[in-house]
C-alpha cells in the first residue's frame, strides 16, 4: 500500500515537474506598451472586405499570458478595435490569428495556435521588417479553405508578416512600423579620400586660373 502511494506521488510530481518546466520555457517577448503595425504589401488594392492595416498592441502581460489591444481599418469601413489574450504555453485565449507566439521559438519546435491546435516552426530567416534587419521564424497553418503562413519576430515572437491564401485570392500584410526596436540610420555620406599633394595642386590650378581669368578681363576693359 505505502509503496503504491509513494510511486502515485512520484508520478504526480513528475508530471508537476513537466508541466512546469514546459510554461517555463515558453516566454512572452514583448512587455505593456509594444506596439507593431502590419500593412496591406500585396499588389493593387485589399480584397473586398480585408483591412488596410492591423495593429497589435500590448496592453499587459502575466506570467505567459498577453493581453493585447487589435485594431485594424478595412477598407470599406471605420476603424475597428478589439482586446484580446493569448497564453503562449498553454495555447489559451481569444486571439482571432495568431499574433503572437513564444519568444526565441526554434526550427522543429511546436508551439500552439488559436483553435486549439499546434503547428511547428518550419525554419527561419533574416528580412527587413519595420525599417530594420531582424530574425524571423515562419510556418503555415490552415484555417477552413484559408492557408495563413506566418513570419513571427524570434526574439520577441511578435507577428512580422502574414499571407493568407483563398482559392486565387492573396494578401500579404508586412510590419511597417514599431516601437519594439529601432530603424535603421542611413549609411554616412561618404566623401571621397583626396590626398594632400592632389588637393596642393588642384588648389593652385584653381588659382592660377583666376588669376589669368583676371588679367585677360583687366586688359581688355584697358583696351576698350
Amino acid at each position: 500500500m505505502r509503496k503504491t502511494i509513494t510511486l502515485g506521488a512520484l508520478v504526480t510530481l513528475l508530471l508537476f515537474l513537466c508541466t512546469t518546466f514546459a510554461y517555463a520555457e515558453a516566454q512572452v517577448g514583448v512587455k505593456a506598451g509594444d506596439w507593431i503595425k502590419c500593412e496591406y504589401a500585396s499588389s493593387g488594392s485589399p480584397p473586398s472586405g480585408a483591412p488596410q492595416w492591423v495593429k497589435v498592441e500590448c496592453l499587459s502581460v502575466i506570467g505567459t499570458t498577453a493581453t493585447v489591444c487589435v485594431t485594424f481599418k478595412p477598407t470599406d469601413g471605420a476603424e475597428q478595435t478589439g482586446i484580446m489574450s493569448w497564453d503562449v504555453a498553454s495555447g489559451t485565449g481569444n486571439l482571432t490569428f495568431q499574433a503572437l507566439i513564444p519568444a526565441n521559438s526554434k526550427t522543429g519546435e511546436t508551439v500552439k495556435v488559436i483553435e486549439g491546435g499546434s503547428l511547428t516552426i518550419a525554419g527561419e530567416k533574416t528580412g527587413t521588417y519595420a525599417g530594420a534587419s531582424r530574425t524571423v521564424v515562419y510556418a503555415s497553418l490552415m484555417h477552413g479553405d484559408t492557408q495563413f503562413s506566418y513570419c513571427w519576430d524570434k526574439e520577441t515572437g511578435i507577428i512580422v508578416e502574414v499571407t493568407l491564401i483563398q482559392g486565387s485570392t492573396f494578401a500579404t500584410y508586412k510590419a511597417t512600423s514599431t516601437n519594439i526596436w529601432q530603424a535603421s540610420s542611413p549609411p554616412p555620406l561618404t566623401l571621397p579620400t583626396i590626398s594632400i599633394e592632389t588637393l596642393s595642386i588642384s588648389i593652385s590650378a584653381a588659382v592660377a586660373a583666376a588669376i589669368i581669368t583676371t588679367a585677360l578681363i583687366y586688359t581688355k576693359h584697358k583696351k576698350g
